[in-house]
């Protein structure tokens, strides 16, 4: 909804009497026109909240509060969102016939001073100039310049700032253009991709609704692209064919026209959200053809990367063919300027850290043969796409040895082994199958003994006693066991890796630093005095930090991504006193990681553990207590259970 919406019905809340439109349009310094055109709009948005009779219009009181308090727009709490305010008003006004944005008058809606959003226009100007639009000045009000195809982009993309991860659906798509049926919209796009064989995943489609209805209302308002685009030779006649398919639909009802040029651009919006449905049509021969020899090639360069650094299976190739589909889109999305928001970023970044470093330092790769930055959220998707393919030995230390005492009766022996088997395949490894007490004294080392009778002897061997036939209960003995065993090995392997890589040099507790990068040149030069990493390593640190920050909550891991240290070691920071600053979020705990090629293993092991433990508060807490190195391994592994 406008701004001009909200302020009109703020107004009519302030007197409980009819006004007609002229005394309204004297009030806002509006046309009466205009002011039937509010009303029109907020009762589509709000059904029935103003009345209009002879004696003019009134609002339903009550529910005009609760429609204020529950759906206008936040009021900006701080200078980024202050900002972000400002370029939606501009772009806004600007769709309406051109019109200038009263500074004054958004200081009065978002309650700072005029001297506060004079301040925040430097900032408003540069994030403009991103995108190639520049504001002219005429007093207090201000108007952009600039290509119209900029124009919508700016807006999407700011759009899409605002949008948080619990937030972002449909729904709040409605909020902003309340006047379009975007549930009739959604329809004609997957009733189009369905007719010609096309996906698209809830998340894009979003994303894809956000633009096409920005494309809608600019047209609806005669904004429209001022000269003709070539035509992309990569773009082929079935997906031209698709998207005359939809524009026609649009068309029909939604009451714009599209032009070759916008029929051009709704074509590129299309294919860097949409991935081919048939599948089983396309395989390694015929994927070139597919998707482009420039694309395979980049694909074809980050295999060394995903095979040798994080064990990715590059020989699975239904992986293959979905991910090299992915970067198809994405370099569409990235050669065009539009951007895809990703809900689930937060939650990979935070849950599977290996997986997003992984995505991060092929994102790295697409940079350096591209030329593109990726965001955070097209590097979430690209997680999302390794994560299903990352063998890191994980499954394979799953597995435990297993030993079952039976003793021998015709053949149920083997029907409990291939029961066990069965039930337990991805974690269990049955090496012999006994049938008396003396044989146990005789087994090489074993995790586990699944015995049918009571084990007498004193064994330092996890036991489960179990009855010949395998109830429920008995399984459930043996999963508790299972994950007894599991647990064990994980801690003690953990624990031998943080020994491994310790050095009571690099431990500290509560020493001050004026900002993140301070804390930084500290670590990298006591571990460069140390022998562990050479000069150019604190450049490798901010490299990484630019690709995405390594603040995981109240923890940060910064690191090189090219694992050339000469040592492997880990540098600990504990500032739970004062936190270090670290891109707007405070952090208490630091782990500055330099690692050795040699030793990429052992950090991918104590990588994903540390930051899924430390991340939950209370383990957090009894990490901060450590007064040395040796304390903190101790309080870490202790966190698990």
């Amino acid at each position: 909804m406008k701004d001009n919406c909200r302020r009109l019905i703020k107004i009519m809340l302030s007197n409980e009497e009819w006004m007609n439109a002229g005394y309204l349009a004297n009030v806002m310094g509006v046309s009466e026109r205009s002011i039937k055109n509010y009303i029109s709009e907020i009762n589509s948005f709000e059904k029935g909240l103003i009345h209009s009779s002879r004696k003019g219009y009134q609002i339903d009181l009550k529910r005009g509060q609760a429609f204020i308090q529950t759906k206008g727009r936040n009021i900006p709490q701080n200078s980024q969102e202050r900002i972000n305010y400002i370029i939606i008003r501009i772009l806004s006004n600007d769709a309406d016939q051109g019109s200038k944005t009263d500074l004054y008058e958004i200081a009065d809606e978002i309650y700072v001073s005029f001297e506060t959003i004079k301040k925040d226009m430097y900032k408003v100007r540069r994030k403009f100039l991103e995108y190639d639009l520049y504001l002219t000045a005429t007093n207090s009000f201000v108007a952009v310049e600039g290509k119209e195809l900029d124009k919508r982009k700016a807006l999407s993309n700011i759009l899409y700032e605002d949008f948080t991860d619990h937030v972002m659906s449909i729904d709040v798509i409605k909020n902003i253009y309340p006047l379009y049926d975007l549930e009739l919209l959604q329809k004609i796009i997957e009733t189009g991709c369905e007719e010609y064989h096309y996906f698209i995943n809830e998340y894009a489609l979003v994303n894809l609704i956000l633009d096409i209805v920005i494309g809608i209302d600019r047209m609806k308002k005669e904004k429209t692209f001022e000269k003709e685009k070539k035509e992309d030779k990569r773009i082929g006649i079935r997906e031209q064919e698709l998207a005359r398919n939809i524009a026609t639909e649009i068309e029909t009802h939604f009451g714009v026209k599209y032009s070759i040029t916008e029929l051009e651009e709704l074509t590129i919006i299309l294919l860097s959200h949409l991935m081919k449905m048939d599948l089983n049509a396309i395989n390694k021969e015929n994927l070139e053809h597919m998707v482009g020899s420039e694309c395979v090639n980049i694909v074809n360069q980050l295999s060394d990367i995903l095979k040798n650094t994080y064990f990715v299976d590059m020989e699975n190739a239904d992986f293959i063919i979905k991910f090299t589909l992915h970067i198809k889109n994405m370099l569409v999305r990235l050669r065009n300027g539009y951007k895809i928001k990703n809900p689930l970023v937060n939650q990979i970044k935070n849950t599977c850290p290996l997986i997003f470093e992984c995505a991060v330092e092929v994102s790295n790769k697409i940079h350096e043969l591209t030329g593109y930055d990726l965001s955070e959220d097209e590097i979430g998707y690209i997680a999302l796409h390794i994560g299903g393919n990352l063998e890191t030995q994980k499954s394979k230390r799953k597995v435990i040895s297993c030993v079952i005492l039976f003793p021998q009766y015709y053949d149920f022996s083997n029907k409990m082994m291939e029961e066990i088997k069965s039930h337990y395949q991805e974690q269990v490894e049955i090496k012999t199958v006994i049938t008396s007490l003396d044989e146990i004294r005789k087994l090489d080392k074993t995790d586990l003994i699944i015995s049918t009778i009571p084990i007498t002897e004193l064994i330092r061997m996890e036991t489960v006693i179990v009855t010949p036939f395998l109830n429920e209960k008995d399984y459930k003995n043996i999963s508790s066991a299972i994950e007894k065993i599991i647990l064990r090995k994980k801690k003690a392997r953990l624990k031998q890796h943080l020994m491994q890589i310790s050095n009571p040099c690099f431990f500290y507790k509560n020493k001050e630093f004026v900002n993140k990068e301070d804390a930084i040149l500290f670590m990298v030069d006591t571990m460069e005095k140390e022998g562990y990493v050479n000069a150019n390593f604190a450049e490798e640190i901010f490299e990484r930090e630019k690709q995405s920050s390594t603040a995981f909550e109240h923890i940060a891991v910064p690191h090189s991504m090219h694992m050339n240290a000469n040592k492997t070691g880990m540098f600990v920071l504990l500032n739970e006193k004062k936190p270090i600053m670290w891109n707007e979020k405070p952090v208490s705990i630091v782990m500055m990681f330099a690692i050795s090629r040699e030793e990429r293993a052992i950090f991918h092991d104590v990588y994903d553990n540390l930051i899924v433990l430390l991340i939950d508060k209370p383990n957090a807490v009894k990490v901060l207590e450590s007064d040395a190195y040796i304390d903190f391994i101790e309080a870490v592994v202790g966190c698990f259970n």
